[in-house]
């Protein structure tokens, strides 16, 4: 994607570059009815995550840093895929925090794990369903021989006389 961007190939992402492809990207929210985001609001904001080295210009090695990881493909998706960027936008900071500060290093693991816990809690209910219905008829099956004594006879306990 960088290289899309970098339609002078300088090794070099500049204002210019990207807001020729903003402006596509402005012009389908407007269409779609979405809130429109300024470019100079987006970019700066992208820079806020980003921390390039150099604020007029990116540059591929300001993509690789570790504290950009999760992050640096924000401004791809805001230059080219507007759904991705407007769910962007709309994120719950709290939940995006949750996840830099989680074990998971990507959503498949974060998700396959919830999935499986999900599936193992089910799994585990439908045991201990399981396990009561065969509890009540043990119940039922044991008020059924109520009627029979010590001595395997029907009737009370008691003397009959």
């Amino acid at each position: 994607w960088f290289t899309c961007v970098d339609v002078d190939g300088d090794d070099k992402l500049n204002n210019m570059e990207m807001r020729s492809f903003y402006a596509v990207q402005l012009h389908r929210m407007q269409c779609m009815g979405h809130e429109v985001v300024p470019f100079e609001d987006m970019l700066c904001q992208m820079m806020d995550m980003i921390k390039p080295a150099d604020t007029e210009c990116l540059v591929v090695e300001d993509f690789l840093g570790s504290h950009c990881s999760q992050v640096s493909g924000a401004i791809f998706d805001a230059l080219f895929n507007v759904n991705k960027y407007v769910m962007f936008e709309q994120r719950d900071p709290f939940l995006e925090r949750q996840k830099r500060e989680d074990e998971f290093d990507t959503d498949w693991d974060r998700f396959a794990c919830i999935d499986y816990n999900r599936l193992a809690m089910e799994e585990e209910q439908r045991e201990e369903e399981a396990m009561e219905v065969d509890w009540v008829n043990m119940d039922e099956e044991e008020e059924d021989g109520d009627d029979y004594n010590a001595m395997g006879l029907s009737g009370s306990s008691e003397a009959p006389f």
